[in-house]
């Protein structure tokens, strides 16, 4: 799990619950919002590192770290040419919420704000062990609304040869400053549509919950969500999304 208010990241056993943090830079502590390094996306790769990513919503936000899984390596380093390359190429300040590795090509999810839309920006991965930034291709994306409120990416993981996305209808103007958020979704994309379901409680509600992380357990067919309750006092919780038909 990622923070985005520390340099610093935790492992955690979904099976026991035990958690293990790991330094990123310095003493890891909680940071001011004007400081924060906003890490947003993570994933597996290159090799044998697990990669975050900052939102790139302003010059503090755009470090890369990276921690080796066999040595405990850590690295962090400022990827500054890379979203300079995103803003050129999407035309606003990347909030860059999620991205995918795969087959040598990285997929940043830029999220949207109001009426702006979502993104994604797909780049040489070669990027990430220090090349220059070659951009292959970007895509806008209507995502729907909720309650009135557009729907925007907040992660995305690969599986199988899909790419399962999160979303939420945030009423705010950009991205710096939240809002209430009224509701949430799953989905996938096939070249340039999104195909959606909303997210529901187990009440069959409909979910409100700031869903911003997500992963896959194949082993015990599970989807993972974290979400970000953007309250100091109440911690993320860790849930179960329960996807008919997808293992």
């Amino acid at each position: 799990m990622i923070q985005d208010d520390a340099f610093s990241v935790v492992w955690i056993d979904p099976a026991s619950g035990a958690m293990s943090r790991v330094t990123l830079e310095g003493r890891g502590e909680e940071l001011p919002k004007a400081r924060k390094p906003d890490f947003e996306a993570a994933f597996v790769g290159p090799g044998r590192a697990v990669t975050v990513l900052g939102s790139g919503s302003s010059d503090r936000r755009r470090h890369k770290a990276s921690v080796d899984l066999d040595s405990g390596r850590v690295e962090v380093t400022d990827l500054g040419p890379l979203f300079d390359a995103v803003e050129a190429r999407i035309g606003v300040r990347p909030n860059v919420e999620g991205a995918v590795l795969a087959g040598g090509v990285l997929r940043l999810f830029h999220r949207g704000a109001g009426p702006g839309a979502s993104a994604t920006v797909d780049v040489a991965g070669s990027v990430l062990e220090g090349r220059a930034v070659e951009l292959v291709g970007h895509a806008f994306y209507d995502l729907g609304f909720a309650g009135g409120v557009p729907l925007h990416f907040t992660d995305a993981a690969a599986f199988g040869g899909q790419t399962l996305y999160l979303a939420v209808a945030e009423g705010t103007p950009n991205a710096i400053d939240d809002g209430p958020v009224v509701g949430a979704a799953v989905g996938f994309l096939a070249g340039e549509q999104a195909r959606y379901t909303f997210l529901e409680e187990p009440s069959g509600e409909r979910s409100c919950r700031k869903v911003e992380g997500i992963t896959f357990d194949p082993a015990r067919k599970t989807i993972w969500a974290v979400t970000d309750p953007d309250d100091p006092e109440r911690p993320a919780e860790l849930c179960v999304i329960a996807l008919e038909g997808f293992f």
